[in-house]
């Protein structure tokens, strides 16, 4: 072994970082056949560099759902350690993983994948069934503390993340967020238990529409 052998280790585990992170907002952007070339470009490698990494498109997807749900894992580590009621966490997990644009990205990578989580055996399923059997412990301790509606499942959560997580098309990335924003507040309303009693007001700001045309004319 010679001394630069770390150094290049170094490198090459960067170099694979920088592929995955490129290749996950390229896929957000152009969908999953988006150019490999125009993920090494942005990941600030040349294309040889990216397939002796990943050897081909779906070894490539492959690897960013992995990181995706790594993501989600390491949120829901957060939010348990900095809540201490399953409530509480819940909410923090689901904001965060709208922020981070998780449900976009979600269904892109299950179609492409479809065969790889319907096999037995496989890493992908196995990590995606870890992922939601922490999930649903999580909904199952809300409901136990009465903070949560029963009859909530991790898939109602997951979906509602999906859903939330689209941008609207043609109206500007701040109107976007507000929506967003908005509609995840009403969404959580109806997750709570403790929030159904209809005189507790929701914490936002009104969108009115005179606001409503105001933000659609700076998106022109």
């Amino acid at each position: 072994m010679t001394e630069s052998t770390p150094r290049l280790r170094a490198d090459a585990r960067r170099n694979r970082e920088q592929i995955i992170a490129a290749a996950r907002e390229v896929f957000l952007e152009h969908g999953i056949q988006a150019s490999l070339e125009e993920i090494a470009r942005r990941a600030g490698v040349g294309i040889a560099t990216l397939y002796r990494r990943f050897p081909d498109r779906h070894t490539l997807v492959q690897q960013v759902a992995l990181e995706n749900m790594d993501l989600i894992d390491a949120e829901l580590d957060c939010a348990t350690a900095e809540h201490p009621d399953a409530w509480g966490a819940l909410a923090q997990l689901l904001h965060r993983l709208v922020d981070l644009r998780v449900g976009v990205f979600m269904p892109v990578l299950a179609l492409s994948l479809e065969e790889d989580l319907r096999g037995e055996g496989g890493v992908l399923k196995a990590r995606r069934n870890q992922l939601f059997e922490r999930m649903a412990q999580l909904v199952r301790t809300a409901q136990q503390e009465g903070q949560l509606r029963q009859g909530i499942t991790p898939i109602d959560i997951m979906v509602g993340v999906i859903k939330l997580s689209r941008p609207l098309p043609v109206i500007g990335a701040e109107l976007n967020e507000l929506l967003i924003n908005q509609q995840l507040e009403l969404f959580l309303g109806g997750l709570h238990a403790v929030a159904l009693d209809a005189t507790e007001p929701l914490r936002r700001q009104p969108l009115t529409v005179d606001g409503l045309d105001r933000y659609l004319k700076t998106a022109e």
